[in-house]
């Protein structure tokens, strides 16, 4: 070697050596802040703009897809990678049974559509959007097929739910900045705020995963108690079949883990001090808070104001909540009658054009929905606020069957499993939201379900 090129690799060395002592003292002061841009807190960032934002993120327009519709397409993606590929993962994940059930879920998706126009059904997006209830299941395997499988266990998830949950509180109640509210008007379809069966959702998230640490930990004992008080009523406010779905979780949570409560009485009068002092103030703050309509957008005033039309067709009455008329199920309350309705014109249709056993098929939009006081005032709106109907409706007894053994095979398995009770009753309130909501037919909801649900099935 010469001496030249002796000098130059000297030289290199002491370069790097000069440049790693000026930049060292930086990397260790961000070194702690590595944990923060991992992988996983990618994942935890995501699942809490879902959380938080809704249906705005998820309208977020990229590359001319809407982000929902990426996250149903990526959902497709692993329902069929893992009913074809993966058939070992799913029974040690969710049985034998739902494995099979599964198979014939997709099965009969297939035959329906040829028989139904053929396999150019296949090149129509309605077909997968209208079919979003079969591909939501697609995310009971993220986190397996991520690798993920303790996401939901990290200090920084514990962290963030500590944040989003009074943030949601703030965002739908108290003040939405103009920077983020500008931001969803020019990079979403739509601007909206979250509704009840959202902030059921994190409400339950949150009591499913952390109330059991009330048993060893004062400040999530503290924390929770005036959560609750805070957040109960504006779920109330929000959506009466949110609010019986909250409290379904909440009663068995208190129940399960009432040993605990007085483990600390002085922390438990200061938790009770907490609930009812925080659960007063918000009812009277969200009792005496009136919407200013000029001071929202449009989307977002008519997305308040949609019911003014379905009040003016479906009055309240003096009459019973629930009366037999003309042979139809009515109610008193206008609102549960508007949906009644619904659902029983659905039923009412299939029946007269001989398509129970089938559904509509995924290619038109649900007759019943075509009135104009079944759009909203925006005309936009295509649910049939059920998720069971809309199963029925799209798919017929068949799927509707189908559907149904699959959550009554998952809640066997969930019991057979030690302490899951928790779970089985998350399931039985979710549904329970779903049946009076749209929720299960956006993208959102049920992608935080399903991956719950996974995890807690993955821990066990």
């Amino acid at each position: 070697m010469s001496e030249t090129t002796q000098y130059q690799i000297n030289l290199y060395n002491k370069i790097k050596l000069r440049i790693y002592n000026l930049i060292n003292p930086f990397l260790k002061k961000f070194e702690k802040f590595i944990p923060f841009f991992t992988f996983e807190s990618i994942l935890i960032y995501y699942f809490f703009l879902v959380v938080i934002f809704g249906r705005s993120f998820t309208g977020i327009l990229i590359f001319g897809f809407r982000v929902g519709e990426l996250m149903i397409g990526s959902a497709l993606a692993l329902f069929m990678y893992f009913i074809l590929f993966k058939n070992k993962k799913i029974t040690n994940l969710l049985g034998t049974e739902i494995n099979i059930t599964l198979k014939i879920f997709l099965l009969s998706f297939f035959v329906m559509n040829v028989l139904n126009g053929g396999l150019a059904n296949f090149l129509n997006p309605e077909t997968y959007r209208s079919s979003s209830y079969i591909w939501s299941i697609g995310f009971l395997f993220a986190l397996v097929f991520l690798g993920k499988l303790r996401i939901f266990d990290s200090n920084l998830f514990l962290t963030a739910m500590f944040i989003s949950l009074p943030l949601t509180y703030i965002l739908t109640s108290v003040y939405y900045p103009n920077i983020i509210s500008d931001f969803f008007a020019n990079y979403s379809d739509k601007m909206r705020m979250l509704k009840g069966s959202d902030l059921f959702m994190v409400y339950a998230i949150y009591c499913l995963l952390f109330f059991e640490r009330i048993k060893n930990n004062n400040f999530i004992y503290i924390f929770t108690f005036i959560l609750s008080g805070t957040l109960i009523p504006l779920i109330v406010f929000s959506s009466r079949g949110a609010s019986i779905g909250t409290f379904i979780v909440l009663v068995y949570s208190i129940v399960s883990n009432r040993k605990a409560f007085l483990r600390n009485k002085l922390v438990f009068a200061v938790s009770i001090l907490g609930f009812i002092v925080s659960l007063t103030l918000s009812s009277i703050y969200l009792d005496w808070t009136e919407i200013d309509f000029e001071e929202i957008n449009t989307e977002m005033a008519l997305d308040s104001l949609e019911m003014t039309l379905v009040s003016k067709r479906y009055p309240e009455t003096t009459k019973p909540y629930f009366y037999f008329e003309n042979n139809r199920i009515n109610s008193g309350d206008g609102n549960l009658n508007w949906r009644l309705q619904i659902w029983q014109d659905v039923i009412q249709d299939l029946n007269d054009k001989n398509s129970l056993m089938l559904g509509y098929g995924f290619q038109d939009e649900i007759p019943a929905m075509q009135r104009i006081d079944r759009a909203g005032l925006d005309g936009t709106n295509i649910h049939v606020h059920n998720y069971f109907i809309n199963v029925l409706a799209r798919g017929g007894l068949l799927h509707l069957l189908i559907i149904l053994f699959f959550y009554i095979f998952i809640i066997f398995r969930i019991k057979n499993l030690e302490n899951n009770l928790g779970v089985v009753f998350f399931i039985i309130a979710v549904m329970f939201v779903s049946f009076f909501d749209s929720s299960m037919e956006t993208v959102r909801f049920p992608f935080l379900f399903f991956t719950v649900l996974s995890y807690k099935l993955l821990k066990k």
